[in-house]
């Protein structure tokens, strides 16, 4: 009887190794994680659409040069966050000024900015690099880096 499980353990050990072998060695949570993506080259293309988001959804709080002091911030408490301020600009990564557009304003203290879930993907990226433009310049912004699009 000890042989028989010898040889049943053995064989499920050896089956196992083979199958892990052929897969490529890599566990089921590794296959499955999804990658990284690359960060975003910023160019005037991009810039220029994450301007025309912008104008869309951000510069009736934020203004058109991102000072807070858009026609409806008069009303807003908080007011709205400056994004021309480079020392709290940078401060946050691109992930986090993201985070901020998609979830809303709460994440950082300012209840009033809106939840902007149908800004993704490139649109999100483009706008990332042109909020980081009005603290830094479009010259110093070169990189969109986000976890995912």
């Amino acid at each position: 009887m000890n042989d028989a499980r010898t040889l049943v353990s053995s064989s499920a050990s050896l089956i196992l190794a083979l199958t892990f072998t052929a897969c490529g060695g890599e566990s089921a949570q590794t296959a499955l994680a999804p990658e990284k993506p690359a960060p975003t080259t910023v160019t005037a293309e991009l810039l220029g659409r994450g301007a025309d988001v912008y104008k869309s959804n951000c510069i009736a709080c934020h203004g058109p040069l991102g000072k807070g002091d858009g026609p409806s911030a008069a009303t807003l408490d908080p007011k709205p966050r400056d994004h021309s301020s480079r020392a709290y600009m940078d401060q946050l990564s691109d992930q986090q000024i993201a985070d901020t557009i998609v979830q809303g304003g709460a994440l950082r203290g300012y209840p009033n900015m809106p939840s902007n879930p149908h800004i993704r993907g490139n649109d999100l990226a483009a706008l990332v690099a042109h909020v980081r433009t009005l603290s830094r310049g479009p010259d110093e912004v070169r990189l969109v880096d986000l976890k995912q699009q």
